[in-house]
């Protein structure tokens, strides 16, 4: 049987993000429905189903279940059960936030990075004997990473060990339903968001759902093989 090339494209969805409105949003749609009037008000004998009333996308938004995000990324990076765990525990309690204003769009995290020091100076405990030299090792790649960008700042606090981090100039596209960064985000300047760094810049699709914004990225694969036989 004579070999046979195939070529697949594989489409994976990678750095889903939820985000819940802010503050003056919350308080605005809350305006908004002690408005109604009491003939749209439905009775207890009624069950009615109302679409959520979207709010603008203008303002500041709050990332909700980050852990989930930071789960899905940490499979790429690593492929142990036990290091996932613990750099996920690291950095679960980050909330990152978005602010859009007309069509531009910042993204900015704090980051208490203590635990990711311990859990690096652990794994590398072999190369760097003690906890000192391998938090100035990491703290090194950290500043040299972040010097290399163009669109992204952070300032780290070397005594309480918290990282402030911006990345600027997204765009938003209220056509398209897309945010377009330069740069990819990340965590500490070393573990990019998605499934590398280099695809830049990078678009992220959009759904407002009531106050509830989701943000994805997808990457296409061109995957091309020798091929025998296909079954079912």
């Amino acid at each position: 049987m004579n070999n046979m090339k195939k070529s697949s494209l594989w489409m994976f969805t990678l750095l889903a993000l939820l985000f819940v409105s802010g503050c003056g949003q919350q308080q605005q749609k809350q305006q908004q429905q002690k408005q109604q009037t009491t003939a749209e008000t439905t009775t207890v004998a009624e069950t009615t189903t109302v679409a959520p009333t979207p709010v603008s996308l203008e303002g500041d938004w709050k990332a909700v279940d980050f852990r989930d995000t930071v789960e899905r990324t940490f499979l790429i990076y690593y492929g142990d059960a036990n290091s996932r765990l613990k750099v996920t525990e690291a950095f679960q309690d980050i909330v990152p936030t978005l602010k859009i204003t007309g069509t531009d769009v910042t993204y900015s995290y704090s980051a208490d990075m203590n635990k990711y020091i311990d859990f690096y100076a652990e794994q590398n405990k072999d190369e760097y004997p003690t906890k000192e030299e391998a938090t100035a090792i990491l703290l090194g790649v950290r500043e040299k990473k972040f010097g290399s960008f163009k669109h992204q700042t952070g300032t780290f606090d070397n005594n309480t060990k918290v990282l402030t981090a911006t990345l600027n100039d997204g765009v938003l596209n209220e056509n398209a339903k897309t945010i377009v960064f330069p740069e990819v985000p990340n965590i500490f300047g070393v573990l990019p968001l998605y499934i590398n760094s280099t695809d830049v810049p990078i678009t992220y699709h959009y759904e407002l759902n009531g106050d509830i914004l989701t943000i994805y990225a997808e990457k296409t694969y061109d995957e091309t093989g020798a091929q025998l036989m296909k079954s079912a």
